[in-house]
């Protein structure tokens, strides 16, 4: 279930095929990771979630709402912490 205070993110990159794309999610379905952005695009028949890597280059811009996307990434990091021996 998503929770409708995280808000929504819009990521515009090219595509090679398509060209310019504008997709609209959930912040918690899009990250930045190891120069990409990765975005879940959906499921496969298996319900595992199926991810779109879009190099740093593609990307035309990211917007989202960051203050409540930030109280997200900061309960996230709680939680690794008292997880993961630091």
């Amino acid at each position: 279930m998503v929770d409708p205070q995280l808000g929504q993110a819009t990521i515009v990159y090219d595509d090679p095929n398509e060209g310019k794309i504008e997709t609209v999610v959930d912040n918690e379905f899009i990250a930045y990771f190891d120069d990409h952005w990765l975005v879940k695009v959906g499921e496969d028949g298996n319900g595992n979630d199926v991810v779109r890597r879009i190099p740093k280059e593609r990307v035309h811009y990211v917007e989202r709402s960051v203050e409540q996307f930030q109280d997200k990434l900061d309960k996230l990091a709680d939680e690794a912490q008292e997880r993961l021996p630091f």
